[in-house]
């Protein structure tokens, strides 16, 4: 068994290169975690997560996981599952039931022939549970509904009942839409906006019950401190509001009129039996967990994913990552107050070299110059302090560089006797959209990770140290 006690825990995540699974794999390393990864594609794994990750292949749909994986695991996070975008053809729809049906049993089979398993078990679930029900308030307690999704989660939950038969503490997370800016169904609302075409879909009047990725995320890392009810959890954000309300507030947020609706018939006619799940009302309410939202609100959560404006829709991209270091506020930044600083925490492979003398005062108005290489290719960079808030934040901007916009807001938060360190930035991809998928993201990601990992060695030894 890992160290639950202090707060540090050895957790296995399958699925952890999908939409949240990549989110919550980054924030359970900041956290100090040991993550293992159980993945179909090993090599793709080691390219999307972070360095210190144990990456295992697994078929979940023919195999038991490798018992190595296993063994030693204080919780096992399970977010394995096709997509179920699209059109819902037989196909189709019997990979999404057998990534979620067959996957865990395999999982639970080989997780109840060990000597000593993992004490809490949290498996991703959906709202889709529920089926069509109308404006009836939905609890944990309220019953299945009909239809194709329902049955299929309905299923997926009974499968961990061996789990509970074996003394393993089960929270299944039953997920209203997720948003994030990083893919999922926020991505495919956005393509008609994008068209200058805002869509309301069928009448409008179906609820639709949401939730933020950071607080997907933070729910999860709550079930695994043990903070969570027993059972199944709707995993979905305090609002309430109805399709017709959510095209209102996305057209508010991106500063952009709501053009029109989609008759249900022709949703149908396009999606098939698919269609349902965009038209069915689920009145999910929320569980009194204890847990506080960072984003209770659609407008606030739509507001940080996309920027006041519409940044999305301008050309501009947001990245952002989150970890903690094991030191007071003041150190860190301090650590990043230094600019001779900033070459121990960026990977060698991009050969940066500080072109600004040093020693360095940082403050509002400063200007660094510096120079990299990234894929072969000599890069001049040019750095202006333009907000300076010790020890909570400052911001700085490309004036010379690579991008035509770049801004990054470094974030300083004490917790429980640590720093929460985040990074977001707003910019614009060289080479658009597809410059963005094919270079930039993967080459933040890395730096990141990079990043990430020298901080928390970096800071690991001054605690030693001392």
């Amino acid at each position: 068994m890992g160290n639950i006690s202090n707060g540090h825990m050895r957790i296995v995540v399958t699925g952890g290169t999908g939409l949240i699974g990549k989110t919550l794999v980054a924030q359970l390393v900041a956290n100090g975690d040991s993550v293992s990864v159980l993945t179909r594609d090993a090599s793709k794994a080691k390219q999307v997560l972070p360095l210190d990750v144990a990456v295992f292949q697994w078929n979940p749909e023919s195999d038991n996981p490798p018992l190595e994986c296993l063994e030693g695991s204080d919780a096992i996070v399970n977010l394995i599952g096709e997509p179920i975008k699209g059109r819902w053809t037989k196909t189709k729809k019997l990979r999404i039931r057998k990534s979620r049906t067959v996957s865990i049993r395999n999982l639970a089979a080989a997780l109840t022939t060990m000597d000593s398993p993992p004490l809490r078990f949290v498996s991703a679930s959906a709202v889709g549970y529920y089926g069509d029900r109308g404006d009836d308030e939905l609890t944990e307690t309220s019953g299945p509904g009909e239809g194709f999704l329902s049955e299929l989660v309905q299923e997926w939950e009974d499968g961990l009942e061996p789990l509970r038969n074996a003394g393993i503490s089960i929270t299944p997370l039953r997920l209203g839409l997720v948003l994030s800016n990083n893919g999922g169904v926020l991505k495919q609302l956005l393509f008609p906006w994008q068209l200058g075409l805002g869509v309301k879909i069928g009448d409008g009047s179906q609820w639709w019950p949401w939730i933020h990725i950071e607080d997907a995320v933070a729910l999860i890392d709550h079930a695994l401190k043990g903070r969570m009810p027993i059972g199944p959890v709707n995993a979905v954000a305090p609002e309430q509001v109805t399709q017709i309300e959510f095209a209102n507030t996305l057209a508010k947020v991106l500063d952009r009129p709501r053009m029109f609706g989609v008759p249900k018939f022709v949703i149908q006619c396009l999606l098939g039996e698919m269609a349902f799940e965009l038209t069915a009302s689920r009145r999910a309410v929320t569980c009194d967990s204890g847990y506080e939202y960072r984003f209770p609100t659609l407008d606030l959560a739509l507001q940080d994913l996309l920027s006041t404006g519409g940044a999305e829709l301008n050309g501009l991209r947001r990245y952002q990552t989150e970890m903690s270091v094991a030191a007071p506020i003041y150190e860190v930044f301090d650590f990043f107050s230094d600019p001779g600083n900033l070459e121990q925490i960026t990977p060698p492979w991009l050969n940066f070299k500080m072109m600004t003398p040093q020693p360095l005062t940082m403050g509002f108005g400063t200007i660094i110059d510096y120079r990299l290489r990234l894929h072969k290719i000599p890069i001049t960079w040019q750095s202006e302090i333009t907000e300076w808030d010790p020890p909570q934040r400052f911001v700085d901007v490309q004036n010379k560089g690579p991008y035509s916009h770049w801004t990054h807001t470094h974030e300083f938060k004490e917790l429980e006797g640590r720093t929460v360190v985040r990074d977001t930035v707003y910019y614009a991809a060289p080479g658009g959209s597809m410059g963005d998928r094919l270079f930039v993201r993967k080459d933040l990601d890395r730096i990141f990770m990079y990043r990430q990992c020298k901080l928390r060695n970096l800071f690991s030894m001054k605690a030693a140290d001392i």
